[in-house]
């Protein structure tokens, strides 16, 4: 898996991004005031004026809702300390004498919790929410190009294999099986390779973010890394269907 630790300031995929929609901070959210107080502006887990936690505020993200910016290089041991933190702080058993108000919130960000971390922590899940945050969608897996005739022979070595095996040939389905063995463990390292690749834009990324990069600039990165995932889904789905041959 993808690794990329950072401070913590914490598909396949076809672009529909306008160049006015990308890269949404946490002031585009809708704020409100407080149910119970009234304190104006509340865009926080607890209210700072009476303390009482605050319903999830409608159109938050997963990275707003850990204080974080839209960046994909994280302090992952910081993302997971905060995780379990929150988890105690928002557990309904803390309110179960609370008003029905706070006891649904409670609900409410334990779940939006549980859904923030499992995404924010797998660095693949982590890129492709990014990509639908900033109006990427699901597209078709792709082969890269130089792996196409690659993707031929593959095909042609697993209906070998699986005539050999219907034909009762031991020595040729060990042959078979040998030579796709080989082939799969360069299949395993061409997702390494796009493995490093993502990690490099990752970093690309994040720049253009500290950077305040034009619209053009982040966009040719997020082209890239949309790229980037719809070859490695193609490999990967090549690689499970190799594996349930063997």
């Amino acid at each position: 898996m993808v690794g990329c630790i950072r401070d913590s300031t914490i598909f396949f995929l076809e672009s529909k991004a306008t160049t006015n929609c990308m890269t949404k901070t946490a002031t585009d959210t809708e704020q409100r005031d407080c149910l119970h107080c009234g304190t104006a502006s509340v865009d926080a887990h607890f209210c700072p004026g009476c303390g009482k936690i605050q319903p999830v505020t409608p159109g938050s993200d997963h990275f707003e809702f850990f204080g974080l910016t839209r960046k994909l290089c994280i302090d992952e041991s910081e993302l997971e300390k905060s995780f379990y933190a929150l988890s105690r702080q928002f557990h309904p058993d803390y309110f179960m004498g609370a008003s029905e108000t706070e006891r649904r919130a409670s609900i409410e960000r334990s779940s939006k919790l549980n859904d923030a971390y499992r995404t924010l922590r797998d660095t693949i899940a982590r890129v492709t929410y990014l990509l639908s945050l900033e109006g990427y969608k699901e597209a078709e897996k792709k082969a890269p190009p130089d792996l196409l005739e690659e993707v031929f022979e593959l095909n042609m070595q697993i209906e070998e294999l699986k005539t050999a095996r219907n034909d009762g040939d031991e020595d040729e389905v060990a042959n078979a099986r040998l030579a796709l063995e080989e082939a799969l463990a360069g299949l395993q390292e061409k997702l390494a390779g796009i493995d490093k690749q993502l990690l490099r834009r990752f970093e690309d990324w994040d720049s253009a973010l500290d950077r305040h990069a034009a619209t053009a600039e982040k966009k040719t990165v997020l082209d890239r890394m949309s790229e980037l995932l719809s070859h490695r889904s193609y490999i990967r789905h090549l690689v499970h269907s190799m594996q349930e041959e063997l």
